[in-house]
């Protein structure tokens, strides 16, 4: 089959929509150490406050059809949010038990899975040009991090790792049905989170702080940056909207700076500066070459 690249006008829009997703995503590790309790009780907390909301959105973009859709797409519906609950918890558990540079470093991989999932499940090809932005993406990631991966922690970089392999897969889904409707994917990913994390959270320990911080992750910023990364999947390559992972990395760095005034080091800025560049790099040239066309439901 001869290959073909995406359409420029719907790529950009689709990393328009990456870019955006993953700057809201980076503000989760700041309400996760604002809330400053256990990575089951915030998951928790955050899906309970997002739960009814996002049904409400998706039975009055859907109508009558939400039942037919439900059954129409059940099997990729159900695994992708699985997958997503799954990842949101391994997440947002790893921030509380390890140091959040860890998890970004971590999370700077992202782009190498999505792109070798992709083509193996897909059989979508990430250009020369991306795989060099990957490259220096995550030498850029290294800088930041400099020699704070010590050996402490260990449990939180493997849930960080099973994090961005569920997070690569996801991507893969959610571009090989283009037609999977996004609201509905977000409300059950946060009915899913909420029945997981029911029996391990302890609400009761959450103070005002807490109770804020879930209340924006789980109203706001969660669910708006997961139907960001979802439909962005529709326009752009896994691997393309992967690179936009590292933006979260900067931006976390950024927020906790601001709000609890700790200064990053020399090495952060210009890590910074290498991350920014790289995904510039990678965003602004060719799509990608794609071997097949991602097939929807029918």
């Amino acid at each position: 089959m001869p290959t073909h690249r995406l359409p420029r006008e719907g790529r950009q829009l689709g990393l328009l929509l990456a870019a955006t997703g993953m700057f809201l995503v980076s503000t989760d590790s700041l309400f996760i150490r604002i809330a400053d309790v256990d990575g089951w009780t915030i998951a928790f907390m955050s899906s309970l406050w997002s739960t009814p909301i996002m049904w409400g959105i998706a039975a009055r973009s859907l109508g009558r059809e939400l039942p037919n859709r439900i059954i129409r797409h059940r099997v990729p519906l159900i695994s992708s949010s699985l997958l997503g609950s799954i990842s949101t918890i391994a997440f947002i558990t790893a921030v509380t038990k390890t140091e959040v540079a860890n998890v970004v470093a971590i999370i700077a991989a992202t782009p190498i899975f999505a792109a070798v999932i992709a083509r193996v499940s897909l059989g979508e090809r990430a250009s020369p040009r991306t795989w060099r932005s990957i490259a220096v993406t995550i030498g850029g990631i290294l800088v930041i991090v400099g020699g704070s991966l010590s050996g402490d922690g260990l449990n939180g970089n493997l849930l960080a790792l099973f994090a961005i392999c569920c997070f690569g897969t996801n991507l893969s889904i959610w571009r090989r049905y283009p037609d999977l409707p996004r609201t509905l994917l977000v409300a059950l990913t946060a009915t899913f989170t909420l029945l997981i994390t029911a029996l391990p959270a302890h609400p009761s320990g959450l103070d005002r702080n807490g109770l804020l911080a879930t209340l924006a992750m789980g109203t706001l910023f969660a669910p708006t940056a997961r139907f960001c990364m979802s439909t962005a999947t529709r326009y752009a390559s896994p691997a393309e909207v992967s690179l936009f992972t590292p933006v979260e990395t900067v931006c976390a760095t950024l927020w906790v700076w601001l709000w609890f005034n700790e200064v990053p080091p020399t090495a952060t800025f210009m890590g910074a500066a290498v991350v920014l560049a790289a995904v510039a790099y990678g965003v602004t040239g060719p799509a990608a070459d794609v071997a097949s066309t991602p097939r929807t439901l029918t």
